[in-house]
């Protein structure tokens, strides 16, 4: 009884437990910076590098903005999150400090960042104000005040050039059979600027050689593996460079037939089976009033039937290696449909037997 036990511990425990991932593994959550009121972008350009691996990928953004006063000032803050390393900046060539916003401010107005009230004034949440980041068109998210970095600088009016950079962690997306891998920045925060000049965005590929997908369309130069892309205007609330690994025909293979169809072979080949031996049962028996392997069969089939829809997962996440999301909800409670599968297929085995007792017993 404890191995009988054991095993379907095994047989339904392991299935439910695999598919308790969450489908989206974050990486580093960067969204463009929230400008001050008295600040015009007039140009940002962004230099993506992703490593030979695609795990972290290094991020050189400027902004070139224009200042329309003069003395020391906060004209960005920063929310960025799970990055690589240091995330640092440098004001016209000079490294500056960063600091976290101060937990005392529960309110921008009459604080040294009133100049961003037109993010956080609409969105408070309890006493501490928040900003809304889009990550689509149907998905957002908000931070609050003090999930922002920020610096103070003596600006004078005019041009400035202010460099960000950080290492990058990547997202992998679970949500399919291979792991999409990603990196994101969400531009949504521009929405609010006061001005938007011209995006640049530059994808290095000289360490990744291996094909790299966009959500903001063909690149307008490409030259080795340098790609650029120049927009006037936001071409996406998130930007996503994104991978998927390729995989091997035999993966895919079994990807294009699905559990659904690799469970449909399976229930054939069992019924299939099952009649065979139904058949060469009542041969050597027609008067037997039951046949044993007639009332053996018709738990087994549609149990085996629903097993093997299970695990089709299993075989095709093996096949596709370790580039298998491993992800497909609670594929085990397709053992629900087991009582009425037992019914159908049992009362359609009983019919099938009457018809082989009869064409046997008068031989």
């Amino acid at each position: 009884m404890r191995s009988l036990f054991t095993i379907l511990s095994c047989v339904f425990v392991l299935p439910l437990w695999a598919n308790m991932a969450q489908p989206l593994v974050e990486g580093t959550q960067v969204a463009s910076p929230f400008i001050s009121q008295h600040v015009d972008i007039l140009k940002e350009t962004i230099l993506i590098q992703p490593d030979e691996n695609f795990d972290n990928a290094r991020f050189t953004i400027e902004y070139h903005i224009q200042a329309d006063s003069q003395g020391v000032q906060i004209p960005l803050l920063f929310y960025a999150y799970e990055y690589g390393d240091d995330f640092r900046v440098w004001v016209d060539g000079e490294s500056v400090g960063l600091g976290q916003v101060p937990e005392e401010f529960s309110e921008v107005e009459g604080t040294p960042f009133a100049d961003f009230g037109q993010y956080f004034e609409s969105r408070p949440v309890g006493e501490v104000p928040f900003a809304e980041i889009w990550e689509s068109a149907l998905r957002s998210f908000y931070v609050s005040i003090h999930d922002l970095k920020y610096f103070e600088t003596d600006l004078s009016a005019g041009i400035h050039v202010i460099r960000v950079e950080y290492n990058a962690t990547r997202w992998d997306d679970l949500s399919d059979w291979i792991i999409e891998k990603s990196f994101r920045y969400a531009m949504s925060p521009a929405r609010y600027w006061r001005s938007f000049g011209e995006l640049e965005i530059t994808l290095d590929g000289s360490e990744f050689d291996r094909p790299m997908t966009t959500n903001f369309g063909p690149p307008d130069q490409q030259q080795g593996g340098m790609s650029t892309w120049t927009f006037t205007s936001i071409p996406a609330d998130v930007l996503l460079i994104s991978y998927e690994p390729e995989i091997s025909p035999t993966a895919r293979t079994l990807i294009a037939i699905s559990p659904e169809g690799l469970a449909g072979i399976l229930a054939v080949l069992l019924v299939l089976l099952h009649f065979a031996a139904m058949r060469f049962f009542r041969k050597v028996h027609p008067h037997r009033r039951y046949s044993w392997v007639m009332m053996l069969g018709i738990p087994v089939v549609p149990f085996l039937t629903l097993l093997g829809y299970v695990y089709a997962f299993d075989l095709i996440d093996a096949a596709i290696g370790p580039e298998a999301s491993n992800y497909h909800g609670y594929t085990i409670l397709i053992f629900f449909l087991y009582p009425i599968l037992l019914v159908i297929y049992g009362l359609g085995m009983w019919l099938v037997d009457r018809g082989l007792k009869r064409r046997y017993g008068k031989s």
